[in-house]
């Protein structure tokens, strides 16, 4: 992966340099004092980097280093936090413009690229001469390797949510600081995994309508707890 490192001068992050470029990740350093850095770490080391100057608490600058180099996962180290109770907080405003610029990184490497261009061409014809809807599951995996003829439909235990993900709601690793509310997005993911089979069954049951409610939308789709398979 290509690595976002900020902190990289401290003494987690002058570690973490040398480890992720012994598990081959590409890595970009968003340091304040480029001196600092090529004083502390190895030229071997920090030669095989990107190295990038700009402020921790820069929401717009980690922005835009983290979009121009194209990279896919972060790392914060900066800033250290305060010991006591009754000290001021010293990391927010780090975690604030790191995780801001996170947010805001993302929206320009969607997963599946593709499938934005997708929806940007069909949502752009007319309505009146295209009734379109865009089917988006998780992994679809196979339920059999055999194609046979069905006699009747076979049903499917999915259900449908437009322009959202379907049946979604938060769990208690929200709850959980900094990385919580992407372990719950990682968890969730596992439940969103359909059958072909089911897919297909929906498409075509879906089509049989005549006139269906996910004309012009996006269709997200999740096994029903109460209508699943044994």
């Amino acid at each position: 992966m290509k690595a976002f490192l900020l902190g990289a001068t401290g003494n987690l992050g002058s570690r973490l340099v040398p480890a992720l470029l012994a598990h081959k990740h590409d890595v970009v350093i968003f340091v304040r004092s480029e001196s600092k850095l090529k004083a502390l770490v190895d030229s071997a080391v920090h030669s095989r980097c990107t190295i990038v100057n700009g402020d921790a608490t820069n929401t717009l600058a980690i922005e835009e280093a983290i979009i121009n180099n194209q990279c896919n996962a972060l790392i914060n180290s900066a800033g250290q936090a305060a010991i006591f109770p009754w000290e001021a907080p010293k990391m927010q405003g780090i975690i604030q413009a790191v995780a801001t610029a996170a947010v805001e990184a993302s929206k320009n490497f969607p997963l599946f690229k593709e499938h934005s261009l997708t929806l940007d061409c069909i949502s752009s014809k007319p309505k009146q001469n295209l009734q379109w809807s865009m089917l988006a599951p998780s992994a679809m995996l196979p339920a059999s390797k055999e194609i046979t003829l069905l006699e009747t439909p076979r049903g499917n235990p999915l259900v449908a949510q437009n322009d959202t993900v379907a049946d979604f709601s938060p769990s208690f690793l929200t709850s959980v600081p900094y990385i919580g509310v992407y372990a719950d997005i990682i968890k969730s993911m596992l439940r969103y995994n359909t059958t072909l089979e089911d897919c297909a069954d929906f498409l075509a049951a879906d089509l049989a309508k005549g006139k269906s409610e996910h004309v012009g939308h996006k269709v997200g789709v999740i096994v029903s707890n109460k209508k699943k398979r044994q």
